[in-house]
């Protein structure tokens, strides 16, 4: 009967080789898993970002303007200011709120919300529109990369209604920016 002994001294090429290639494939499946899982809490954590920005504009929006006396709609923010009217405004990288200060006899610009020079930005838009004499309704917008978060909303104005007072409009087109004054 004849023995076969096994070299016993180390690895053969082959073997080497083969155990690399498969410490290669856990490695790419291991960090492919970690970059996946990375990028699922940043695009999570994006949008929780967008909709925090969008329910405080919401909530400042409401209000302010549930009280209101009186409630006009325009195209545009205006150039100058009205003694004794605020405004909320937009432009793309802020939602601004632009407040008559009565010991100054100036206006004051508050951003409600604003993308405080992010990399990429966010940006945003509000439209409104009234649904009847004394109910405005908005609508607020975030985008930032390929997340996108909308709020619609309406608020009774409950003084106009009270004082059978009109949502008045200066234009025909779409409304970015509203005056107001508020209830006494």
């Amino acid at each position: 009967m004849q023995s076969w002994k096994l070299n016993q001294k180390g690895l053969t090429l082959f073997e080497l080789l083969a155990s690399i290639v498969l410490l290669m494939i856990v490695a790419s499946l291991a960090f492919s898993a970690y970059n996946f899982g990375v990028n699922a809490y940043q695009r999570a954590n994006e949008k929780s970002e967008l909709q925090d920005e969008v329910r405080i504009a919401s909530h400042v929006i409401t209000s302010q303007l549930r009280f209101a006396s009186e409630v006009q709609l325009l195209n545009a923010c205006p150039s100058s200011f009205e003694p004794g009217t605020n405004y909320i405004c937009t432009n793309e990288r802020s939602i601004e709120e632009h407040v008559y200060d009565t010991v100054s006899a100036s206006h004051v610009t508050r951003r409600i919300v604003t993308d405080n020079l992010k990399d990429p930005p966010i940006t945003y838009s509000v439209e409104f529109g009234k649904t009847s004499s004394s109910i405005l309704a908005y609508k607020i917008i975030s985008k930032k990369n390929q997340q996108r978060f909308e709020v619609n909303s309406e608020v009774s104005l409950l003084n106009m209604e009270l004082n059978k007072e009109t949502i008045t409009t200066v234009g025909t087109s779409a409304f970015y920016a509203l005056a107001y004054k508020e209830g006494t």
